[in-house]
């Protein structure tokens, strides 16, 4: 579990190293599906300034109650070359950690055209 957020950015963003250009933070903005089980979504944003990206990894019952599952929430992020750098904002650890990133901006947009949902 301690490595499932990072795998979990890997796998909705990795792609082939070719033709690849530099990401920015608009790359990113809107809401992005975990295309295997869709259960987990991204969505990307910025508020005053700052970089967010918020994720959902659905709800569980623990103890009677139906709860956020492990690590969903807000997180700070910087892009960072070939990796993205994410900060838990409910967590009271402020260091960032990092994720090794790749993609290809052509297979981003086409994904965004089918899972983006409008504002």
């Amino acid at each position: 579990m301690k490595y499932g957020l990072g795998l979990f950015v890997l796998t909705l963003l990795c792609c082939s190293q070719d033709d690849t250009k530099s990401l920015t933070s608009s790359n990113l903005k809107g809401k992005w599906i975990e295309t295997v089980t869709r259960m987990d979504t991204l969505s990307f944003e910025s508020l005053d300034n700052l970089d967010v990206m918020n994720l959902n990894r659905g709800k569980e019952l623990k103890n009677g109650n139906l709860l956020p599952k492990p690590k969903s929430g807000p997180y700070r992020y910087e892009l960072l070359e070939q990796k993205i750098s994410l900060n838990g904002v409910l967590s009271s650890d402020s260091s960032f950690k990092d994720y090794y990133l790749r993609f290809d901006l052509q297979i981003i947009n086409y994904i965004l055209k089918i899972f983006m949902v409008p504002h």
